[in-house]
């Protein structure tokens, strides 16, 4: 049996030069991505194996030739080649071993190429939940191992090989799977929209709830009113009030259930209705409870839970997990300008089982606020993977 490697930029490349040159009975020993000293040869490298050519009739001899004397094709003596062959074999085990190794390291219990290997670094760096980043790159490895086989049958019945990419438009797929994005305000079935704003102290509610306001009411030539619940803090209500004299839009500050139903009602001509909430914090969860019942008796407001995305993943999930009493509809993320980190963002989502609807970086009004894409979301996670940039533009879609 002869072993022999190929490289190229892509493993089906590698496996189509190695089906021309060695034919339909040559067989895939392995695929890896080529060592450091061999990069220059091709990102990926195959090992094949096939049966040695017929050794060619030699004439007899009128006397027995000396072993040392006997030389092959190449000039080498047999001991020699076969020498040559073991010692290479030999290099392959070894390289085979130290990749077993390293991906044992990197996710226990699982061996990994070093793409996927790559691929569950980068994921862990967008501090993707570990568990989760373990799922796709479980589930990427069993489409890897089926794409190869097919692949490598393809090839050698001369079918014409499979379209390059399956791994890249796999982790595409996977981690948009994960969650989903409703950009809107208020629910599709209502004329009116109305909309809350929920969150911890200083994730930036109020002036989300203003760029939300200019966005779409403003600038949609839609009459806005604006409501405050945070009667719970002295002056607290007085930044919204600012803000509201500045765009020329209504202001109310309401306490109540009952003050909420009917400043509804008297303000239900108003096509966008845009409530604040104070900042709740982790020692107030009787302020919570309060004001998830008094939501509760108006099921026409669709509320918007304000997380901040710079915050540790870990204390973000805490967070988060105190406002599940509220069962808000979407979610709204802020300070993306201060984190290159969005696997939190999915965490939430897949956390809570709510829809993305905007994310916010900065403080411009109202520049400063985009509605979620699933693009934007996995392009940022991609970005941990040079060869990755700007894949999921059209995949994710």
């Amino acid at each position: 049996m002869r072993l022999k490697s190929y490289f190229a930029a892509t493993v089906e490349a590698a496996m189509a030069l190695a089906a021309q040159e060695l034919g339909p009975d040559a067989m895939l020993m392995n695929s890896r991505m080529a060592p450091p000293e061999a990069q220059h040869l091709g990102r990926y490298e195959v090992v094949f194996a096939s049966a040695p050519p017929p050794a060619p009739t030699e004439p007899a001899l009128t006397q027995k030739a000396d072993p040392e004397q006997v030389t092959d094709s190449e000039g080498k003596v047999p001991w020699q080649q076969l020498s040559a062959e073991i010692t290479n074999l030999r290099r392959q085990l070894e390289r085979t071993s130290s990749l077993f190794r390293s991906s044992q390291a990197a996710l226990p219990g699982v061996s990994l190429s070093p793409e996927l290997q790559e691929i569950y670094s980068a994921l862990l760096d967008s501090e993707l939940d570990p568990e989760i980043a373990r799922n796709i790159v479980n589930r990427l490895k069993t489409r890897s191992s089926n794409e190869t086989s097919v692949l490598q049958r393809d090839i050698f019945s001369r079918r014409g090989p499979v379209e390059a990419g399956g791994t890249r438009r796999g982790l595409v797929g996977e981690i948009s799977s994960l969650f989903e994005t409703d950009p809107a305000l208020g629910f599709t079935d209502s004329e009116r929209k109305i909309a809350a704003v929920l969150g911890p102290p200083g994730c930036g509610k109020t002036t989300t709830l203003v760029k939300l306001a200019v966005r779409y009411g403003l600038t949609c030539r839609r009459p806005v009113q604006l409501l405050s619940m945070d009667t719970y803090r002295v002056a607290a209500a007085d930044q919204l009030r600012s803000y509201a004299a500045i765009l020329g839009v209504g202001f109310q500050v309401v306490e109540t259930p009952r003050a909420l139903s009917q400043a509804l009602e008297e303000h239900r001509n108003k096509g966008l209705v845009l409530i604040d909430t104070p900042g709740i914090g982790a020692a107030e969860q009787d302020i919570a409870t309060d004001l998830a019942e008094l939501f509760a008796m108006v099921p026409e407001i669709d509320k918007h839970l304000v997380l901040t995305a710079s915050m540790r993943s870990a204390d973000l999930s805490r967070v988060a997990e105190r406002f599940r009493v509220f069962q808000p509809d979407k979610l709204i993320f802020t300070r993306l300008d201060e984190t290159e980190a969005l696997g939190c963002v999915v965490n939430q989502a897949v956390q809570l089982g709510r829809p993305i609807s905007f994310l916010s970086s900065g403080q411009q009004i109202p520049e400063d606020i985009e509605e979620c894409s699933k693009e934007r979301i996995v392009n940022a996670i991609l970005e941990r993977l040079p060869a990755m940039e700007q894949s999921a533009t059209t995949a994710a879609a």
